[in-house]
């Protein structure tokens, strides 16, 4: 017992070193894990002498990782994403077996062998890629979306795929009919007793333990779920993975999933560490040197296989083609499950030792690769975008654009057709300003369409997009769409293609702002920024500070932030640009109506500057404007007046 706590501290003082290492340098930590268990095990250091027992916590590690996805996948997410789950999660993972499937019959494995490791080869690395996903703010973009989506699809794809290994290593069956009549039946009970506890059982369990109101016993509770449902499923021949899984995805649809996921991320934290170093500790170094040149083969067959087969799905699934590179690269890797998968093929004796090492050695592989193919991405999807592969992309998916564009001229150019998006796009319809929109994904655009909306299925990072959409005649290019990368993409080409149209982008962090700003955006609008006044705003109201001072303070604030990201320094002066200067000087339009007292009056004798202390700088009449107007032009009926004067003017007061 001594020697097995002192293997323990040994793992988790290595593994902390590792993953602060990992965080310094930018690696994904499971990288980290791997390498310590390479150094702790028993081909290099031998730190540690309890390898079984280690292996042996490392699974329990295992089936909490399962527990937790299952707490995550709820059935909302995948309504959402059905398409991108069930078409581009189903052409990816059976794509990819089939390829690597019919590369290991080729390469001397049987049928079962090749099929197998066809699946065990699909899987991608979950912890790596969301982690990624989420450090690089692309977790909701459509690429990252649609990774998401493809990622639940084999997190749930590998609890089969460990199923049928018994299956195709022909276990304790003595025929094939017979082993699957058997395999059903065992699945149809574990179902039967999965919908009686989602619906009654863990339901009327919980509800009595939180009555309790101890956290120890809702945590006691959740676990006893967790395992108890894990052994009743090994008992039937099937697997602790499966009912980790089915425990999970059974509380998620209840009130208590949040709560289940907060006490249980801790212990599944801990001993997933556990897991990868004890995987790299079974990396064999002299396996790997004895065939360096045929590891090295495989594992670029893997990353070239995976993402040319990964891209195609989500080409199919709508997603643009710049995108559909992003989602490729970013599942090239073989995942951590792969390496589960491989470890119950070994002990059904359907994969044999060499095998095993086959898989692991490329696996750790590949997950090193995976910030490297993360990181040129943009570069490459650019690339990519000039060739003539630019014509997979699927348009044909709904249709290019809602009618002739032909008579667009001094319009908004709306890119992106989310919740600002439509608000904008609805508010520009009641003001009757003319606008079109672009947007990339597929039932977005379908929908919209169906609407009347004058939206176009595009990417506007292309040039025939833009010039579809005549973004050269735009007033206004405003760029509203969860993917940074993206965002820059637009706003170069846009201001190269429409010099003199207005650029707004909305960011959601302020680091971006000022790269935006030097690519040629005009204004970006920061929903960090945005966000932190909308709540000290709030709060100091409540506070009861008068509304006088907190509208200085959120003028302070935006003129200390815009004057410490404008990186450019401008030759001359924009009116939006004196708000730095002269926080409380601001800009209002307002239209004059037919009772306005200032119809019928010239600039000079309205009164304004006089009474208002507002200066008129240019004027807007039946569509045309009238830039610099004198003394002497009279004011009529439906006017609309630029003005600039004190934030605090009330326009309505003249109207």
């Amino acid at each position: 017992m001594t020697s097995l706590l002192l293997d323990i501290v040994v793992i988790f003082t290595m593994s902390a070193v590792a993953v602060v290492l990992c965080h310094r340098f930018s690696i994904p930590s499971s990288i980290g894990l791997l390498l310590a268990g390479v150094l702790a095990g028993p081909d290099l250091f031998r730190l540690v002498q309890n390898v079984h027992e280690i292996e042996l916590l490392a699974e329990i590690g295992v089936v909490l990782l399962l527990f937790v996805i299952g707490l995550e996948i709820s059935l909302a997410d995948v309504a959402r994403l059905r398409r991108h789950f069930l078409i581009g999660g189903s052409l990816q993972f059976f794509g990819t077996a089939a390829l690597v499937g019919a590369i290991c019959r080729g390469l001397g494995l049987s049928l079962g062998q090749g099929v197998y490791v066809g699946f065990v080869v699909a899987l991608s690395s979950t912890a790596i890629v969301l982690r990624m996903l989420q450090e690089r703010a692309e977790l909701e973009t459509p690429h990252g979306r649609t990774t998401l989506a493809i990622l639940i699809y084999q997190d749930v794809g590998v609890v089969p795929v460990m199923l049928i290994a018994p299956l195709l290593a022909g276990v304790g069956a003595a025929s094939g009919a017979d082993t699957i009549a058997a395999l059903l039946g065992r699945i149809a009970l574990v179902a039967l007793v999965a919908w009686l506890a989602w619906r009654w059982i863990v339901p009327w369990l919980l509800e009595r333990i939180t009555r309790t109101r101890s956290s120890e016993a809702f945590l006691l509770g959740v676990f006893s779920l967790c395992v108890g449902i894990a052994m009743m499923t090994q008992s039937l021949g099937l697997s602790l993975a499966l009912g980790a899984f089915l425990a999970g995805f059974i509380l998620s649809e209840s009130e208590y999933s949040h709560q289940a996921v907060a006490v249980m991320l801790p212990f599944r934290d801990v001993l997933m560490s556990l897991f990868f170093v004890s995987i790299g500790m079974l990396l064999d170094i002299q396996f790997m040197l004895a065939h360096p040149l045929s590891l090295l083969l495989l594992t670029l067959g893997v990353v070239l296989v995976k993402p040319l087969v990964a891209a195609g799905s989500a080409l199919v699934v709508g997603l643009p083609l710049g995108g559909s590179v992003l989602t490729g690269l970013a599942l090239a890797q073989v995942g951590e499950f792969s390496l589960v998968a491989t470890k119950a093929g070994v002990s059904t004796g359907l994969l044999g030792p060499d095998i095993f090492q086959t898989v692991l050695d490329v696996a750790v592989l590949s997950m090193m690769l995976t910030p490297a193919l993360v990181a040129c991405g943009p570069g490459l999807a650019a690339w990519v975008a000039t060739t003539p592969l630019r014509r997979l992309e699927r348009r044909r998916l709904v249709p290019v654009s809602s009618g002739s564009t032909d008579g667009l001229s001094g319009h908004i150019l709306i890119v992106g057709f989310g919740v600002t998006g439509a608000n904008l796009a609805r508010t520009a319809r009641r003001c009757d300003i003319p606008y079109a929109v672009l947007d990339v994904n597929a039932a977005i655009v379908r929908d919209a369409l169906s609407a009347g909306e004058p939206i176009h299925y595009g990417d506007a990072s292309q040039e025939p997009i833009l010039r579809l959409v005549h973004a050269d005649r735009a007033r206004a290019i405003v760029v509203v769409i969860d993917d940074p990368a993206g965002a820059r993409r637009v706003v170069e080409l846009a201001r190269r293609f429409a010099p003199d149209a207005f650029i707004l982008v909305r960011s959601r962090y302020l680091r971006e702002v000022e790269t935006l700003l030097s690519l040629g955006a005009d204004e970006v609008i920061a929903d960090e920024l945005e966000v932190s006044i909308e709540v000290f705003s709030r709060v100091l109201a409540r506070m009861l500070v008068p509304r006088e001072d907190i509208k200085r303070l959120i003028g302070e604030v935006r003129g200390d932030w815009r004057q410490m990201a404008r990186s450019l320094s401008p030759e001359s002066t924009a009116v939006s640009d004196l708000r730095v200067a002269v926080p409380h000087l601001t800009t209002h339009s307002l239209r004059l109506g037919e009772q306005s007292p200032l119809v019928g009056h010239t600039i000079a004798s309205c009164g304004l500057r006089a009474e208002h202390n507002v200066t008129i700088l240019a004027i807007t009449r039946s569509g045309e404007p009238i830039t610099h107007p004198h003394g002497h032009t009279l004011l009529l009926a439906d006017d609309i007046l630029f003005v600039i004067g004190p934030e605090a003017w009330d326009p309505f007061s003249v109207r």
